[in-house]
């Protein structure tokens, strides 16, 4: 009875540790999902409310406002729209930013009450501003501080009417109220583990003990159940017989079930790495238009930037970005701008190989190929403009025609340069920009929607 007793308590502890190790992993894992889950949701608040701002302000207007112009009609105007942002949105700051070039920026338009920003007062200098003076709209990896405090930042390019940013929208979060959501997470998500574990342990205690009642009554059992026991050992050996690794000597000190079990537990391995991949391939492909992803994309970057690094490259980058779907989507709803996707993303397949072409946004695209040619994507433009006049530039959906239409940017690595991909990427985003302003200085009765 003695040894059944010890067999009991040696359960106990391995079961233990099994429910402490796995509580600790999974609390990990959630904290770390949990973490940047909530990173992500507010970076992505802050970068809807700034470019919401940026979009309805005139570009026109912001680039040529000057400090004496405060009190203005057009001054007035654009600072009562940050204004309504500031007093109904819960955020700390929003206010106008001006590129003053060699990455300085200044306040321009600042509605706060309190100690506001000086009109051509000097603007922290962060990455993200710098990309959103490029036209990207971006956020701050890492927090900054200045005499208001530390913040996190969204930034969003305002562009005028030829498409040039002319200002910038910046939307400041403070760092201290961001990072103590992250810590409460990070609270609730212990207690829970703590909880679990506590369950887990109480858990284990009352089927052992259970356990320890029935151990007497199998050890009378155990030597009846020796023979089949090795039967069946033998069956799920011979079962197994197909993968020679499985295969194992059946005069082993170890135990033929034990044998089995490792046999199966490799198979199962084989499937949950066949399983991992799989998932790994879908993390890389847009469902809608079935291209590759952000994260595709993100990843070939890393390539060509190595290979930049290497100075054995040569590539071009077409950008293409689809006119006026915003209006569709709030006008006629989500599935017909999924419809106007799915299509513009079918024409870009029959003109360019699918490894090559990405959907990095809702309604932007992007193609490289390994060429330095710079007319490389000449053929694919008129291909596109061929099939969008095939269809009289309107998508037909039920009784309603839906414009169609697509704006296209082409660059190519220039060796000493380019530095990395994104130079080049910025270029053909120009270039795009430039070919959607010349689109709607030809549909003004369509407004931009960005």
């Amino acid at each position: 009875m003695s040894s059944n007793n010890k067999f009991s308590k040696q359960i106990v502890i391995i079961l233990s540790v099994f429910v402490l190790v796995v509580n600790v992993l999974l609390g990990a894992l959630l904290m770390m999902q949990s973490k940047k889950a909530l990173q992500d949701q507010m970076r992505e608040r802050m970068l809807d409310i700034s470019k919401s701002a940026a979009a309805l302000l005139d570009g026109d207007v912001i680039g040529k406002l000057q400090k004496e112009d405060e009190g203005t009609e057009p001054y007035q105007h654009a600072l009562d729209i940050l204004r309504s942002f500031q007093e109904q949105v819960e955020l700390r700051y929003i206010y106008g930013i001006r590129d003053m070039g060699n990455k300085t920026f200044t306040f321009t338009i600042d509605p706060t009450v309190e100690d506001p920003g000086e009109f051509g007062e000097p603007i922290m200098y962060t990455d993200a501003l710098y990309m959103a003076s490029l036209g990207i709209p971006s956020v701050d990896e890492e927090p900054y501080e200045d005499r208001w405090g530390r913040f996190y930042s969204a930034y969003s390019p305002v562009f005028d009417s030829a498409g040039n940013v002319s200002g910038i929208v910046a939307v400041d979060i403070d760092a201290g109220w961001f990072e103590k959501q992250l810590r409460n997470q990070v609270y609730i998500i212990l207690a829970a583990c703590v909880v679990s574990l506590l369950a887990g342990v109480t858990i284990v205690l009352i089927v052992t003990g259970k356990l320890r009642k029935r151990l007497s009554f199998l050890n009378s059992e155990i030597n009846h159940l020796a023979d089949d026991v090795e039967v069946l050992a033998v069956e799920l050996r011979l079962a197994s017989e197909e993968d020679h690794h499985n295969h194992y000597d059946a005069d082993s000190d170890s135990g033929e079930d034990f044998d089995v079990l490792d046999g199966k537990l490799k198979v199962l391995s084989r499937e949950l790495r066949k399983y991992i991949s799989d998932a790994r391939s879908a993390a890389y492909i847009d469902s809608l238009s079935g291209l590759g992803n952000r994260n595709a994309y993100d990843k070939v970057l890393k390539k060509f930037d190595a290979r930049i690094a290497e100075g054995k490259v040569c590539f071009s980058i077409a950008v293409f970005d689809i006119n006026g779907l915003k209006e569709v989507n709030d006008n006629c709803g989500h599935e017909f701008g999924d419809l106007i996707i799915t299509t513009v993303s079918d024409i870009l397949k029959d003109c360019v190989n699918s490894d090559c072409l990405y959907r990095i946004g809702g309604d932007e695209f992007v193609a490289i190929k390994e060429t330095d040619d710079s007319s490389a994507f000449e053929d694919v433009f008129k291909f596109i403009d061929r099939k969008l006049d095939e269809r009289d530039n309107v998508l037909r959906i039920g009784e309603k025609d839906v414009p169609l239409a697509v704006s296209k940017g082409a660059a190519s690595y220039v060796k000493g340069t380019d530095l990395d991909c994104k130079s080049v990427f910025h270029r053909a985003d120009e270039a795009m920009y430039a070919d959607k302003a010349a689109w709607y200085s030809m549909h003004c009765d369509r407004r931009r929607k960005r």
